[in-house]
């Protein structure tokens, strides 16, 4: 089928709405949310889950390569073209063909191309949700692909702890559907979906619904930003609090002195929350489904344990406010570090008992490779996460930057047993890495499955091989 032929075939049955060819109507599927921009052929944006699957046999068929974009707001470059113009861009922002929420089995089996917030409102209807947190309102279908994790993998874990069935459609055969949407907590009958799919960035198969599970809206939170002398002492502090206030602990984010800075000051209407910036800050939250009407009080009892905190010497000092003023200062950092320089950023994860030395050395190494850069670094430390931002000046060479990121990566894998992609996946940016530090075995098992869903190697750009 040529080209022409195959797009009129598309149009009459998307419609117009669901083929794009304009430039300034394909302009906005063609740019990544940090790594530049590509050029796509066309962009198609099928409407149900029939659509999908014939779209896909289509493009099979024809032998076209396309990529699979939900939200875009990935950060690997996983879902964006490559700047051949070679590639279809197949987008399921209008796969919206189903939300179902089930309240007695607190579950929702949604369409890939609802978007967090909207599960999220549907949920709120029965006094649910879906308790993954980010700054991003990513697709449904894109949670899946990449793991999300967010804020508050500590209390509830990351989207593969909360899946319970997937919905795909196969390359090869064409068109074919797997899985199921069946919201089962027990099923151990085989080869289960959800693992081979969720963290792999789409590489296998396109998602077209998704089964999770949900829990309780929060009825109370109460959340303190702390001022402590380091990160070991913010270690120190975790366990602390997850000894004495257990399960309510629902995040635990570390903020460096210079990333809580340049936050604050991204934002001219906050105060600066401490008199003198600290080296160090946690901003901590607890939060529970049970209603502060029933004689239980969250906020005392963070605030008790605080001043022991403090009568200890292990907080310097801490402010307690409103959870949506506090994570408002912790979401600034990305963006506000981003006016400050160039930006180098590292999404990596170690085990929690490692993370001060590993932060040590890697201030140590980005001294040695780029002495002038400022490091912005925040994450997870509920969960050894870690987002190491830094800013260095803008005339610094490509060269000293691809340096510095091997050193960073070789240390995080090599010597601290971590990983060089914790939260956002594998995509063109980060591929190299991938099959540097993947063992042999795992890459080939890996390359077996792509060699049998997608023969001609015609989704996406991610190889996991």
């Amino acid at each position: 089928m040529t080209h022409d032929a195959l797009l009129a075939a598309f149009a009459a049955r998307l419609g117009t709405p669901g083929v794009l060819l304009d430039a300034a109507d394909k302009a906005p599927y063609e740019v990544s949310a940090r790594h530049g921009r590509g050029q796509a052929r066309a962009v198609l944006r099928p409407a149900s889950r029939d659509e999908l699957a014939w779209v896909i046999e289509q493009l099979a068929a024809a032998g076209q390569a396309f990529v699979v974009q939900g939200a875009a707001t990935g950060l690997v470059g996983a879902a964006t073209p490559t700047e051949a113009g070679s590639q279809w861009v197949l987008s399921t922002q209008r796969l919206r063909d189903g939300l179902e929420i089930d309240p007695v089995n607190r579950s929702a089996v949604v369409a890939a191309g609802y978007r967090l917030s909207d599960l999220n409102r549907a949920a709120a209807e029965h006094g649910l949700c879906f308790p993954i947190d980010l700054g991003a309102d990513p697709s449904l279908g894109g949670m899946v692909a990449t793991n999300t994790g967010g804020a508050r993998l500590i209390r509830y874990g990351g989207v593969r702890e909360n899946l319970l069935a997937v919905e795909a459609v196969l390359l090869h055969p064409p068109g074919a559907r797997v899985g199921s949407t069946r919201a089962l907590r027990k099923n151990n009958t085989g080869l289960d979906w959800c693992q081979l799919l969720a963290g792999t960035l789409g590489a296998f198969a396109v998602l077209s619904r998704v089964t999770v599970k949900l829990h309780p809206v929060q009825r109370q939170a109460a959340t303190a930003l702390v001022a402590v002398e380091s990160p070991a002492a913010a270690m120190a502090l975790l366990g602390s609090v997850e000894q004495a206030l257990g399960e309510f602990v629902s995040a635990f984010e570390g903020l460096s002195g210079p990333a809580l800075s340049a936050a604050v000051g991204h934002l001219p209407d906050v105060p600066a929350p401490f008199a003198k910036a600290p080296a160090y800050a946690v901003l901590l939250e607890v939060s529970s489904a049970i209603g502060p009407g029933a004689g239980f009080d969250l906020e005392a009892l963070l605030m008790a344990w605080l001043e022991s905190q403090l009568d200890s010497g292990l907080v310097i000092d801490a402010v307690v406010d409103k959870p949506q003023r506090l994570w408002r200062i912790r979401h600034a950092v990305s963006e506000s570090v981003q006016a400050l320089g160039r930006l180098v950023a590292f999404d990596v994860a170690v085990s929690r008992s490692r993370f001060s030395a590993f932060r040590a050395r890697a201030l140590a190494l980005i001294g040695a490779h780029v002495p002038e850069a400022r490091v912005c670094d925040f994450g997870h430390l509920g969960d050894g996460g870690v987002h190491l931002n830094i800013v260095v000046p803008r005339e610094t060479g490509d060269a000293a930057i691809q340096a510095l990121r091997t050193a960073i990566y070789e240390t995080v894998v090599h010597e601290f047993d971590g990983s060089f992609s914790a939260e956002h996946g594998i995509g063109p940016y980060n591929q190299a890495y991938h099959r540097r530090f993947t063992d042999r075995p795992t890459r080939a098992l890996a390359g077996a499955l792509h060699r049998h869903l997608d023969p001609a190697a015609r989704l996406g750009n991610v190889r996991l091989d």
